[in-house]
């Protein structure tokens, strides 16, 4: 069995600090005043293990799944894809890689030639949702395997819904004897330049692997950021950064009192507007599946793909998401990073602090602490995805430690935070007749 690879928060800070000394902007000519904090905090799960590194350079991992199997071990999903444009080229590659040692070492035990993929068990056996790659947009068919062997080996992935579909591993809900998830549209069907989420189920008591067991939404339209919600002095020219019309993408299903919705990552303005989340409703009556766009709700991190879980014991949602310090550039540290080509984007898209939410009813978050921390703008903890483990939340996150920048991770890397439920609150009030 390999030696564990096993990172600690000083050993991270090290290495952050030797890289900085190296890099182009480390030292710039004239220094804004930065903010200082009496301490520093210890994130929560500041150690981690290296769960997969991509080994092509011109390559990158994707957004990753993580799952508990039925004998306890964890089955990472790692997909490693193509850098450049849309759509990419190249190889793409599913890694599935197991622990059976609670995540102290891992060892891959399969691969597939897709460009994303997320896992989920039902009846003991496991499935998982591929995306290929495309040819005239990023992505094509969804597609459904099967493993009775804990992702060893695999059925022949048969195309559950045709078309151009992508997303990473978002919450599930299970409901009436049906799996309800979502996916992105890449095709634009209302001829603007957005994609948009769809709803999706799966009858649990058909043939999972039968494209007739499942069932997709309409199609509704990025109903448009309100301008009210925007920087009245946006311009992508003056701030120095690749613009990108606002959109929405990477939705999590959640059931709130009976109400099935969606709730989307929201990107307005290259990301210099954070902390949005667009909310659908989703209605089924056993033969169609109609989303309706509802709201857009303060969500903290929405800028930037979220995951949540919802916990039975604490009857809660738990959520990872990506939290940011200075979205509209009031310190000159992005501009420098950008110029040395080791940062993508806007202040909004710092991908530095993964962070740990819970909440009641999906909507309104209370922060538990950081899950982790990079300490250089070219690095980031991203993406993570929440697994309720016992007493434990385990997160695998798209990392960047020796990447180009914070975008284009170069490893996966696993973390635990020990005894979760501890770090919330009781959001219940003393004179609530019923529990939530």
């Amino acid at each position: 069995m390999p030696e564990p690879t096993v990172v600690s928060r000083r050993g991270f800070v090290a290495a952050g600090l030797l890289a900085a000394s190296s890099s182009s902007f480390a030292s710039p000519a004239v220094a804004e005043p930065t903010p200082t904090a009496p301490h520093c905090a210890v994130p929560l799960a500041a150690d981690y293990t290296i769960i997969h590194r991509r080994e092509n350079p011109r390559t990158y991992v994707e957004g990753c799944g993580m799952i508990v199997l039925e004998d306890g071990a964890i089955l990472a999903v790692v997909p490693v894809v193509p850098r450049g444009g849309i759509p990419k080229k190249g190889p793409t590659e599913i890694n599935f890689v197991r622990s059976d040692d609670g995540g102290q070492t891992w060892q891959k035990v399969s691969q597939l030639p897709y460009y994303s993929a997320v896992p989920f068990l039902h009846d003991g056996r496991l499935y998982c949702f591929l995306f290929s790659m495309g040819t005239k947009f990023r992505n094509d068919d969804l597609y459904l395997a099967a493993s009775d062997d804990g992702g060893r080996s695999w059925t022949d992935p048969v195309v559950i819904f045709a078309g151009n579909y992508w997303t990473c591993q978002t919450n599930m809900v299970r409901r009436d004897g049906r799996l309800y998830w979502a996916v992105d549209d890449l095709r634009k069907p209302d001829h603007s330049r957005h994609r948009s989420p769809r709803g999706i189920v799966g009858d649990l008591a058909a043939d999972l692997l039968d494209p007739a067991s499942w069932r997709m939404s309409n199609f509704v339209p990025f109903p448009g950021v309100p301008r009210e919600f925007k920087r009245s002095d946006y311009d992508a020219k003056r701030l120095d950064i690749w613009d990108m019309p606002d959109h929405w993408l990477e939705a999590d299903v959640v059931e709130v009192g009976g109400q099935l919705r969606l709730l989307a990552t929201v990107k307005s303005q290259a990301q210099t507007t954070p902390n949005l989340c667009g909310v659908c409703d989703l209605e089924d009556d056993g033969t169609d599946l109609k989303m309706a766009f509802r709201q857009f709700y303060p969500m903290a991190g929405g800028q930037l793909k979220f995951a949540m879980v919802r916990d039975e014991p604490s009857r809660m949602f738990w959520a990872t998401a990506n939290l940011v310090v200075d979205p509209q550039e009031s310190q000159n540290w992005f501009r420098r990073a950008r110029a040395a080509g080791r940062y993508s984007g806007s202040g909004g898209n710092d991908r530095r602090l993964l962070m740990l939410m819970y909440s009641i009813d999906a909507l309104n978050w209370f922060q538990a602490g950081c899950i982790a921390q990079a300490d250089l703008l070219r690095q980031s903890f991203m993406y993570g995805t929440p697994v309720v483990a016992g007493d434990d939340l385990l997160v695998i996150s798209r990392t960047s430690l020796e990447a180009p920048d914070q975008h284009d991770a170069d490893v996966a890397t696993f973390h635990r935070v020990r005894n979760f439920r501890s770090l919330a609150l009781n959001l219940v009030p003393k004179d609530a007749s019923t529990q939530p």
